[in-house]
């Protein structure tokens, strides 16, 4: 996803600002001193949901720099827009720009994607554990709450048997590092890399 595309042209009363999308999320174009052009990313002040009657859009609150001074801008993301839902040829599908594929709610690159995104294969492996803990590897529950206790319970039981082998055995989650100590030569070998 490292093309980019022209998004739009901002106008207020004294400047323009040319919007393109790159990685993911809003970028605008800025002019340097030896007369070339670089994109520079916009900072996302916030993730806003607005819900209507039967839709709702996500949008990024970004502040675009300015030497006038920062403007605020509200900037649509992850839904493309159909004629009829804009001003006639202002919709994204007369424009030919898909919204959804070249802005992200959550873009890369931002700390955001990384502490979500961050503990995924922690999160798959904890699933994979659940599912293997099933008869058939379905639950046997009727209805979404009786699914949630079933959930609930796997989750307590997975915390009380990590607390249990932590209290056992502190030195576990470290048990790589400790046999390198050991194998340098850096811990004694009295004491034992397991209890």
């Amino acid at each position: 996803m490292s093309a980019f595309n022209f998004h739009r042209t901002l106008d207020f009363d004294h400047c323009r600002h040319e919007l393109w999308s790159k990685n993911g999320r809003v970028h605008v174009l800025a002019l340097l001193d030896d007369g070339t052009s670089t994109l520079v990313p916009l900072p996302i002040s916030r993730l806003e949901h607005r819900a209507g009657a039967h839709t709702h859009r996500w949008y990024h609150l970004l502040t675009v720099p300015c030497p006038r001074g920062p403007h605020k801008h509200r900037e649509s993301v992850a839904v493309t827009t159909t004629a009829g839902e804009r001003d006639e040829g202002r919709s994204d599908t007369e424009t030919d720009f898909h919204r959804a594929e070249h802005l992200l709610q959550i873009p890369d690159d931002t700390a955001v994607h990384q502490d979500l995104y961050g503990g995924r294969e922690d999160t798959e492996a904890g699933f994979s554990q659940f599912d293997r803990s099933l008869c058939n590897r379905r639950v046997i529950a009727f209805g979404a709450e009786a699914q949630s206790l079933v959930m609930l319970g796997f989750l307590l039981a997975q915390n009380a048997t990590s607390a249990a082998r932590h209290q056992e055995d502190p030195l576990y989650t470290d048990s790589v590092t400790a046999a390198a100590e050991l194998h340098s030569g850096r811990r004694s070998t009295s004491q034992s890399i397991l209890n």
